[in-house]
């Protein structure tokens, strides 16, 4: 009976190793494709960034709750849309005058891009880590404070964020 019992519990301690290690390996392949999806959107030109966590004037992180704070890059215009990013409450079309996107020897992207609108003029700078689609993001205009924000970096048509009517 002990060894019915040793051997029982052996198989089910097996078991259920194997199974662990099939859902690690499968929140990594999930992540690449997060990470693959992302990389295609930047590339694209085409993505939104809602804000999930932003640095608070203080040097804290909080987390957002709003989808109507996020930035969006719709072909050749970012939109700033947002208190936490724009620092005011209007929709902001940001022309932009330049794009360098580089892939360090790790796989990660940073993109910077100079854009200048009616009320901001800012560098936006945007880093996407290997293994994932959170991007973070700083924006550095000429007036004004810094803001550094982060957030799931999606496709513009697979986003729920919410763009009022009326841009700037």
């Amino acid at each position: 009976m002990k060894r019915f019992l040793l051997s029982v519990s052996l198989i089910s301690v097996f078991i259920f190793s194997s199974l662990a290690q099939n859902k690690k390996a499968e929140r990594d392949s999930i992540a690449v494709v997060k990470f693959q999806k992302a990389a295609a959107a930047l590339e694209a030109k085409d993505f939104v960034i809602i804000v999930e966590y932003y640095a608070t004037g203080s040097g804290t992180f909080e987390a957002n709750t709003d989808a109507a704070n996020f930035l969006s890059y719709e072909k050749e215009f970012v939109i700033l849309q947002g208190q936490i990013v724009a620092g005011n409450s209007n929709v902001n079309k940001l022309t932009i005058s330049d794009f360098n996107q580089v892939t360090d020897k790790k796989g990660n992207i940073s993109v910077e891009m100079q854009g200048r609108g009616f009320f901001i003029t800012a560098k936006i700078e945007i880093l996407l880590k290997k293994g994932g689609n959170t991007g973070d993001v700083i924006i550095t205009p000429t007036k004004g404070d810094t803001k550094r924000f982060s957030g799931e970096i999606v496709p513009r048509a697979e986003s729920k964020y919410f763009r009022r009517a009326g841009e700037i």
